[in-house]
C-alpha cells in the first residue's frame, strides 16, 4: 500500500448551491488531491462563471460542461473519464470532508486486493446520516426500510434495517455490503474494469448497484469510520417529490436487472406496488 498515490476528486453538481464552494475549497486543501473534477450538471449561468474563473486561478480545478443534466453516474463517469490519477474519490457536492480523510480512503483503496471503501458522513450536529453503511439491498428489506419497520441490530432479524447508521459506530473499517456513493474511493483501473457506475440509473441506487457488482466480482467493499465528512443537507433546488420518484424507478430497475426470470422478476411486479405506496407515503409526509 502506498502513501503517496495520487487522487483525483469528482463531483457532480446539480443547483448545489452556496455549499459547493465550501466542498471544492476543502477537496483541493486535501492531502494528495492531485486534481478535483467538477461535473456541471446544468447549474446556473452565474455558478458556471464563478467556475471557470475559479479554473483558470487554480490549475487543479477540472471544470466538465455544456451537457446540461445527465444524471448523477453518467456524470460521475464522465468525470471519472477526465481523470489522470490511479485513485478516483466521488464525493457529494454538499459535503466537506475532513481534512485527512480523503488520503485515508486512498490508503485503504490502494490495496492489493481491489476495494470500494466509504467514509463516515454526518450532518451538522455530528449524527451519523443514513446511507454511509448498509446491509444487502433485498426486496423485502427495502420494503421493511420504507415502511419504517425496520429496527436496528442483529437482534432483528428479518426487521433489520438496510440502513445501518442507528446501529453501533465501529472503531475501525469493517466490511460492509453497501457504502454511500457521497463519499466513495476505490482505484481506478478497478473502477472501469467493474464498468463504472451503471448509467441506466438517473438518481439514487447506482451506489448500491456498483457495491453489488464489487462484490459479485469477489471484491472487498469497507465502510471506515475515521474517514469523515459532512453534510449539509437542504441545499438542492430540486423537488423532494421529483426526488423520491427518481428513487422509486431506480429500486425497482436494480431489482429488476438483479431478479432471476421468472420468479424473480414476478417477485419484482407483486411488490412495486408496495414499494410506490412506501415511496408515495414519504413524498406525502414531506409536504
Amino acid at each position: 500500500m502506498s502513501t503517496e498515490t495520487a487522487i483525483s476528486a469528482v463531483v457532480v453538481s446539480f443547483h448545489t448551491g452556496d455549499i459547493l464552494n465550501a466542498c471544492l475549497t476543502r477537496l483541493l486543501e486535501c492531502p494528495r488531491c492531485d486534481e478535483v473534477i467538477l461535473v456541471d450538471n446544468g447549474n446556473r449561468d452565474d455558478v458556471v462563471r464563478d467556475l471557470l474563473a475559479w479554473q483558470t486561478a487554480e490549475p487543479r480545478l477540472k471544470l466538465v460542461t455544456g451537457h446540461g443534466n445527465i444524471g448523477f453516474g453518467r456524470g460521475c463517469n464522465l468525470g471519472a473519464k477526465q481523470a489522470s490519477s490511479p485513485i478516483l474519490a466521488f464525493v457529494n457536492p454538499d459535503c466537506v470532508l475532513d481534512r485527512e480523510s480523503l488520503a485515508r480512503l486512498a490508503d485503504l483503496a490502494d490495496s492489493p486486493v481491489p476495494v470500494l471503501v466509504g467514509g463516515h458522513i454526518r450532518d451538522e450536529n455530528g449524527v451519523e446520516q443514513r446511507g454511509g453503511r448498509r446491509g444487502t439491498l433485498s426486496l423485502w428489506s427495502a420494503c421493511v426500510s420504507f415502511s419504517g419497520l425496520g429496527r436496528p441490530g442483529e437482534q432483528a432479524g428479518i426487521w433489520r434495517d438496510f440502513n445501518r447508521n442507528r446501529e453501533v459506530l465501529p472503531d475501525e473499517p469493517i466490511e460492509t455490503p453497501v457504502v454511500s456513493g457521497a463519499l466513495m474511493v476505490t482505484r481506478r483501473d478497478i473502477f472501469w474494469q467493474i464498468g463504472g457506475f451503471d448509467e441506466a440509473y438517473f438518481l439514487h441506487v447506482e451506489d448500491i448497484d456498483l457495491c453489488h457488482r464489487y462484490g459479485l466480482a469477489g471484491f472487498k467493499v469497507i465502510f471506515d469510520p475515521l474517514a469523515r465528512a459532512t453534510h449539509i443537507g437542504g441545499t438542492s433546488q430540486t423537488a423532494a417529490w421529483r426526488v423520491e420518484i427518481a428513487k422509486l424507478r431506480s429500486f425497482l430497475y436494480y431489482f429488476w436487472k438483479f431478479s432471476r426470470p421468472p420468479l424473480g422478476r414476478l417477485a419484482v411486479l407483486l411488490m412495486a406496488p408496495l414499494l410506490t405506496l412506501a415511496i408515495l407515503g414519504r413524498i406525502l409526509a414531506s409536504k
